[in-house]
């Protein structure tokens, strides 16, 4: 459960895609954690060599929910209270790679840090 939680945090990042505003976040951070918890053993250094392809249909399916700005908002304070429950065992290196080796196009540039102040950085 902890690699689930800073998986989440840096994930996110590149997860988030633009979307117009609406008036309530329906996202919930059980989701946003279900949907991120098969990275968890690549993520923490588990011995894993490659996120998998539970890992990526995971980020693939959060990219999708996230539409609008109170979803991104709501999906980066779950990401970062998860990330805060993990500790330093985060590859934040192998977090931001996620994208990448999932082979999903995320047109979104600002990482997700425990610092990151969601409600201004992320639109």
């Amino acid at each position: 459960m902890a690699g689930l939680m800073k998986l989440g945090c840096l994930v996110f990042v590149f997860v988030i895609a633009a979307g117009p505003i609406t008036a309530k976040a329906a996202l919930s951070c059980g989701e946003v954690n279900n949907n991120l918890k098969p990275c968890t053993g690549y993520l923490t250094n588990g011995g894993i060599t490659s996120p998998g392809p539970q890992c990526c249909n995971g980020v693939r399916k959060l990219n999708g929910m996230v539409l609008t700005t109170l979803d991104r908002r709501q999906a980066c304070r779950c990401i970062k209270n998860a990330a805060r429950n993990v500790g330093p065992g985060l590859n934040a290196d192998r977090a931001a790679g996620i994208p990448r080796r999932c082979g999903i196009k995320i047109p979104y540039s600002t990482q997700i840090r425990f610092t990151t102040k969601c409600n201004t950085y992320i639109c």
